[in-house]
């Protein structure tokens, strides 16, 4: 993958929706290549392009892509390498020809050379994407999951007073942030430990000369941090048309307002939520505060947890009706997992 692959991804992205109940396709607001190097300064990939094929002349046009970014997690009581597995995508005209297998194998061989000595695979696959997952299972050792995506509506009030007050991350905060979030995810397989230096590269300045991640804390009137979470804007980046949805869902969709009237979703995700002994009240007054602070840029607000964890009683949406869309993380681990432990997911 390079740099001039980004118009060729953009239509193959566009044009190529997920094959799940309900169909989307993602529609990138600046270069694509540039989007996904700001959402992962650690990409890498490989894009294919057809020989003869009458529908894929051009120099834009690309017959697949698959890429894949690199961080550290903890896996069998280790922190190792990690190779998480995204976008992988196949022309219509050239599927069923190997060609997938083929551009996930290459992203396997490319990051045990990065690795240099032993390392995990991980993919995020939605539970109904048959074929997503029969590719996985030519490089997967195991499945976990699955893990639930919370997706609800921005808050048009502010949630009430809970005795603490939900602030932007200041530089004195990181050391308090990232001891919290690393015991509360302590029994989580794949959570990739924080420090404060990869705290603050996520919320640095992107490649287009604003950051693409804020950070939200929330304090008591003694100034101690019970609770924080990142907030990615993915709609600053891109944003994911619907292409086909069953018609119960659209229904529903219509009827909660979970879907927007154009059919154009532009979200942020929330990760890494966390909160201290107890204090299960403030994580959920700073969920909601994030739905307000972001009401009237974002049309949905999403995030993933396992439900076997603490978090699903806080990510609450109110009284509303959405799909329920669950994620499998296919693994290739040296060593096999604890599979009844929650799992951390992040994108």
């Amino acid at each position: 993958m390079r740099p001039d692959d980004g118009p060729g991804m953009d239509l193959l992205l566009r044009n190529e929706a997920m094959t799940t109940r309900v169909s989307i396709s993602t529609r990138y607001l600046h270069d694509v290549y540039q989007a996904l190097l700001a959402q992962h300064p650690t990409i890498y990939g490989v894009v294919a392009r057809a020989v003869g094929s009458e529908s894929l002349v051009g120099s834009e046009s690309l017959a697949g892509m698959a890429t894949a970014f690199i961080d550290e997690v903890v896996a069998g009581g280790a922190t190792l390498p990690r190779a998480h597995l995204e976008n992988l995508k196949v022309h219509h005209d050239v599927r069923r020809r190997g060609l997938g297998g083929r551009l996930a194998a290459w992203r396997i061989e490319q990051a045990r050379r990065r690795f240099g000595g032993d390392g995990v695979f991980t993919a995020g696959v939605e539970a109904s994407n048959s074929a997503s997952l029969a590719t996985a299972a030519r490089w997967a050792t195991q499945v976990l999951g699955p893990v639930r995506v919370v997706i609800g509506r921005p808050r048009s009030k502010p949630p009430s007073a809970a005795g603490v007050v939900v602030r932007p991350l200041a530089d004195g905060d990181l050391d308090a942030v990232v001891d919290g979030a690393n015991a509360f995810y302590a029994d989580h397989l794949l959570y990739p430990p924080l420090t404060p230096e990869r705290l603050s590269d996520k919320l640095a300045v992107s490649v287009f000369g604003w950051p693409i991640r804020a950070y939200r804390v929330a304090v008591t009137p003694s100034r101690s941090i019970v609770a924080g979470a990142e907030i990615t804007e993915r709609y600053r980046l891109m944003v994911d048309r619907i292409e086909r949805i069953p018609g119960p869902l659209a229904a529903v969709g219509r009827l909660t307002g979970m879907l927007p009237a154009d059919g154009i979703l532009r979200s942020i995700e929330v990760s890494g939520l966390w909160h201290a002994p107890d204090r299960s009240a403030a994580a959920r007054q700073l969920w909601d505060a994030i739905r307000f602070e972001w009401r009237d840029r974002a049309t949905n607000v999403a995030a993933q947890a396992d439900p076997r964890g603490p978090l699903m009683p806080i990510l609450g949406t109110g009284s509303i009706l959405a799909p329920r869309i669950q994620i499998m993380v296919p693994v290739q681990s040296p060593a096999p997992l604890e599979e009844g432990r929650p799992v951390f997911l992040w994108r």
